[in-house]
């Protein structure tokens, strides 16, 4: 492979040659139209953008609602985007949103989040897989590397950008993912998977109709992942291997009753690296670590159409989730409770109201770094929400009033509301304003660790940073307004702007020196923010044989501190989010089945990550990507793809893992091979 780079370097993919490959490619698609034959066409995408305004969400208010007529910042990745993009994980599936910052940290970790506040546990962002929330108690935020499915059988991803918290509760604060498999209906007969190259693996489904009402599939897979290489062209240790199987059911025993249920279980190792000093010495050695997680889930959800008028939905999950590594040892029980009434009532009125409860238990074992006090937390959250959604004008103007009221082990009781309007302007034309309040409830790290920080002695460290008890929610109030238009199925538009004023966010007070010299840090409510930005996307298609979506967004974020004068001399505002963002992708249909995928990416520079402690690390510069995918399906049911991603750029820094003893690990060029056989 290292002969290979070298020739691709000094050819096309030296400073100037990539630009000879994109013209060449955007030649032999010029090309096309002229060698291609009707009846050869492969249709690009099963939905024409007539039928895309028409598809149905379900994220923005828990209930069924056209895209064109959602009054949210809403995007939703289908699954021939995720084939046509070449992606073989859900995090860079994301990529292809707008708004979102999706940074790999390594070659296992991504940070994800929605209009700021980025990192390895982003918890801004409420993540959810077919109806389970994914965020831990422990951050708050979500281990990316165990999210994972066979993702062929992925139907969509529903993107909100923006608070959803009137609906969905704590932690929809600047945005919600939404994760959705498809229905066991869809996937009748066998899949099987393959992948080669530096990340290497095989999966395999098979699903069945057992009933006259009744569909299943069982599923599993693993892969391997090879490790990046650090600042200094080492190895970076950071391999990673996982196993995961498991089944979906879909039975519908009569018109007003459904039931489905699913189970995952998984089982993998992690590899990390990093600095850390041991408890007994000065030394500051490089620890190669192995992670070690494991976990399983099972959720059924009913649902009972009792009229036209009136539909329930009853959910509840079960997950567990265990990782073990030298820096946290954490064991997560999480039950949950969703109950859901959907009620339409005269004058176009649509009333929706739930109810949910959801219990957590967490186990820590103490590290050589770590240690949570008490060392079991047992969580309880307690909630409910009204909505009424009220169509005006026959139906020109619809507005959507709602609030979540919420009880938290970690915060008390809080309010969300949410008040929005969408303006039909016309057939085409759809304007949409919003208001709403959302909260970021403390997690337990927040709250009860304590972390060592470096050593002045083999007994005292250097440093130690401590929860604390009085650290309260984090708020905002977000202002929202977009714009969205299409013209029949040839293109679409679509812009959203907002401004965000959020309160009471975290930050850290020292304290007096400790005889030995050790400096105390208190995790508190120090700090507030404003940001604003904007976003837009476009969908065109010329002709049948081509699709082009451009994507831009915009942030600009300023800090402030709620006391100035006493934390003068440490920072304010740690930015970990680009400023600028933007993503050209073209798709194209060649002759003899063969597709064509370009995908353009432009990240901004990262202004400032702070690391504590802090090492000798770079700056995040602006990087620009160029991924190609080649594919070739001989047979309908076989499809054969090569891969390239950052084929302009041997390797390039796209985020600092903010926890201590970081390491900055360059993302490589990568290519590899894909093959799937349906039968």
């Amino acid at each position: 492979m290292s002969a290979f780079n070298c020739i691709l370097d000094n050819t096309f993919l030296s400073p100037t040659g990539w630009r000879k490959v994109i013209l060449f490619l955007f030649i032999v698609s010029a090309l096309r139209a002229n060698l291609i034959a009707a009846d050869e066409i492969s249709q690009l995408s099963d939905l024409s953008i007539e039928q895309l305004m028409s598809r149905k969400v379900v994220t923005a208010n828990r209930s069924e609602q056209n895209l064109s007529d959602t009054a949210a910042a809403v995007f939703v990745i289908s699954q021939e985007d995720i084939r046509r993009s070449g992606v073989n994980s859900i995090p860079e599936a994301l990529r292809l949103a707008p708004g979102l910052h999706v940074a790999r940290i390594d070659a296992n970790k991504w940070a994800v989040t929605a209009r700021g506040f980025n990192g390895r546990f982003a918890n801004n962002l409420l993540v959810l897989m077919d109806g389970r929330t994914l965020y831990v108690p422990s951050s708050s935020g979500v281990y990316w590397e165990v999210q994972d499915r066979i993702i062929e059988d992925i139907e969509r991803i529903e993107i909100i950008r923006g608070p959803g918290a009137s609906v969905w509760g704590a932690n929809a604060v600047n945005g919600i993912i939404n994760i959705i498999t498809k229905n066991s209906t869809n996937t009748e007969g066998g899949l099987l998977t393959a992948v080669g190259g530096d990340r290497s693996g095989a999966g395999g489904r098979y699903g069945w109709q057992f009933s006259d009402e009744g569909y299943a599939r069982v599923y599993a897979k693993y892969f391997r992942q090879d490790g990046f290489e650090d600042q200094q062209g080492n190895n970076n240790g950071d391999d990673w291997h996982m196993s995961r199987g498991g089944f979906r059911l879909d039975w519908t025993p009569s018109a007003d009753h459904n039931l489905m249920t699913q189970a995952d279980i998984y089982d993998g190792g992690i590899d990390e690296t990093f600095i850390a000093q041991s408890v007994n010495s000065l030394a500051k050695p490089v620890v190669q670590d192995n992670a070690q997680t494991k976990g399983g889930n099972i959720l059924a959800r009913w649902q009972y159409s009792q009229s036209l008028a009136s539909r329930f939905t009853t959910q509840v999950y079960y997950d567990h989730f265990r990782r073990e590594d030298q820096f946290k040892n954490e064991r997560i029980h999480v039950a949950d409770f969703d109950f859901q009434h959907e009620l339409a009532l005269p004058h176009d009125n649509e009333f929706t109201w739930g109810m949910n409860y959801r219990f957590s238990s967490t186990q820590f074992k103490e590290t050589a770094f770590v240690s949570v006090s008490p060392n079991n937390r047992q969580l309880h959250l307690i909630g409910g929400f009204v909505q009424d959604k009220i169509d005006l004008f026959n139906n020109r103007l619809q507005l959507t009033a709602g609030t979540k009221l919420e009880y938290h082990s970690q915060s008390g009781f809080q309010y969300q509301p949410s008040f929005r309007l969408l303006w039909k302007l016309s057939q085409q034309h759809r304007f949409w304003a919003s208001v709403s309040r959302a909260v970021r409830v403390p997690s337990i790290a927040e709250r009860h660790t304590t972390i060592q920080f470096g050593r002045i002695s083999p007994a005292h460290p250097f440093a130690v940073l401590n929860g604390s008890t009085n650290f309260d929610a984090e708020t905002v109030l977000s202002y929202e307004a977009g714009y969205r238009f299409w013209l029949s199925d040839a293109f679409y538009f679509d812009i959203a702007g907002f401004y965000n004023d959020y309160d009471e966010l975290i930050f850290v007070e020292p304290g007096a020196p400790t005889p030995f010299g050790t400096i105390p840090i208190t995790i508190i409510n120090g700090e507030k923010a404003k940001t604003w930005g904007v976003e837009f996307t476009a969908d065109w298609r010329p002709v049948d044989w081509l699709r082009v979506q451009a994507n831009y967004s915009y942030l600009d974020m300023s800090f402030k501190q709620l006391n100035p004068q006493f934390f003068e001399t440490f920072p304010t505002g740690n930015r970990r989010d680009p400023k600028n963002q933007a993503s050209l992708r073209s798709s194209i249909d060649l002759p003899y089945a063969v597709e064509l995928d370009i995908w353009l990416r432009y990240v901004d520079s990262i202004a400032d990550i702070e690391v504590f402690p802090s090492p000798d690390l770079p700056e995040v510069d602006n990087y620009f990507a160029v991924d190609v995918r080649l594919g070739w399906k001989p047979h309908p049911d076989i499809e054969l793809s090569v891969v390239g991603r950052n084929l302009n750029d041997p390797q390039h820094l796209e985020y600092l893992n903010e926890t201590a003893g970081t390491f900055a690990v360059q993302i490589e060029r990568r290519f590899y091979v894909q093959g799937k056989w349906t039968f």
